[in-house]
């Protein structure tokens, strides 16, 4: 049975999840970017029952989340206290140098740092590799739990594997009710879309998973990033099962049940859906509120918002929604690929994947 706590009105309901995770239990938890789905990173046990909660492949790494202790005054302290820990292993002059500038610039936030394992990191959390991904989530039921748990806590996303993310509580509920112990509700997430995954173990560093920080604002602080090979096509189909440098690259991922196709043009969207109807298709769209005019009598439909922080922060509920209204396709519109619509597009795209090249 799994327990709902609202954790902004309930005081002891904080406590009662750390507890529960100390005890390798379970808990789905609010961050600023989605729903994560924490158990205590220093067991593996309990990380193999996210695994099996999620029917996750084992292939794909988790990310650890840490609390710092209020020590971000200095950025040496705060790796020096991650090392101690044995949650980071021995780091270069330059690794410490980079992710010392980007922990005083962006932690607590939605940026995550791969650098090398520590010792006490079990390899299930890693997918067997030398590298772990760390981040300090900015929110308070999410610092709180680390702080009450008193140990680091690795947390994908609180969902069934390869589906929408969850932005709710209710949208843990409707994929792991019943497999997971605790969700702490915190209303739902401010940004919406998953955390930037940054690889530090290559020069120059390496964007893995573009996210809720744009890039422009991470190479003002440590200049060009490189993508990672495949970062525009995911992974192959043939090279799932390996293990992955970061989450959120297979090819065919944050997919709702219905088909997602992505159109050009709002002329396009609305052709297109045209087309399917008159094959006996359901037809759903989430539009921005620019589109509402053009876009008159197109139901089921879901507003995202009028800007990228809004389209961010409301993609995974629209999808959701269109998959409550039982639609065969959903239709939404291109976003450009820059700023955060660099995160948009890429969600779009691994939704949108055809399911054969999973």
């Amino acid at each position: 049975m799994t327990r709902l706590f609202d954790a902004r009105a309930e005081p002891a309901a904080i406590a009662f999840a750390a507890e529960v995770i100390r005890q390798g239990g379970l808990v789905a938890f609010p961050t600023e970017t989605v729903y994560g789905l924490g158990a205590n990173a220093f067991d593996a046990d309990a990380v193999a029952r996210v695994f099996s909660a999620k029917q996750r492949l084992l292939s794909d790494p988790l990310i650890v989340h840490v609390d710092l202790d209020g020590a971000l005054s200095g950025a040496r302290l705060t790796l020096a206290g991650l090392v101690e820990k044995q949650v980071l292993g021995k780091l270069s002059a330059r690794q410490e140098a980079l992710a010392c500038k980007l922990a005083q610039s962006f932690w607590p936030g939605p940026l995550t740092l791969v650098l090398p394992r520590g010792e006490r990191i079990p390899p299930i959390v890693t997918a067997g590799q030398d590298t772990v991904a760390v981040r300090m989530p900015n929110h308070a039921i999410a610092q709180a739990l680390i702080q009450r748990s008193g140990v680091p806590i690795a947390a994908p996303s609180a969902n069934r594997f390869g589906h929408v993310s969850p932005t709710t509580a209710q949208h843990v509920l409707d994929d792991l009710a019943g497999r997971i112990d605790v969700v702490l509700d915190g209303g739902a997430t401010p940004i919406g879309i998953e955390s930037t995954v940054l690889d530090l173990t290559v020069d120059p560093p390496a964007l893995l998973r573009p996210g809720g920080l744009i890039r422009a604002a991470i190479e003002a602080v440590i200049g060009p990033l490189r993508d990672q090979p495949g970062h525009a096509g995911g992974v192959s189909a043939a090279d799932e099962t390996r293990p992955q440098p970061s989450p959120g690259l297979l090819n065919r991922h944050y997919a709702p049940r219905a088909e997602l196709r992505v159109a050009r043009t709002t002329a396009e969207l609305i052709e297109t859906r045209r087309a399917l109807m008159a094959r006996g298709l359901s037809v759903g769209a989430l539009i921005t509120d620019a589109q509402q005019a053009d876009c008159a009598g197109l139901s089921p439909a879901f507003v995202l918002g009028h800007d990228l922080e809004s389209v961010a922060r409301n993609l995974y509920a629209g999808l959701r929604a269109m998959d409550s209204a039982g639609v065969d396709v959903i239709l939404v519109s291109a976003v450009e690929a820059q700023g955060l619509g660099e995160a948009i597009a890429d969600r779009l795209r691994r939704g949108s994947a055809i399911a054969s090249q999973d």
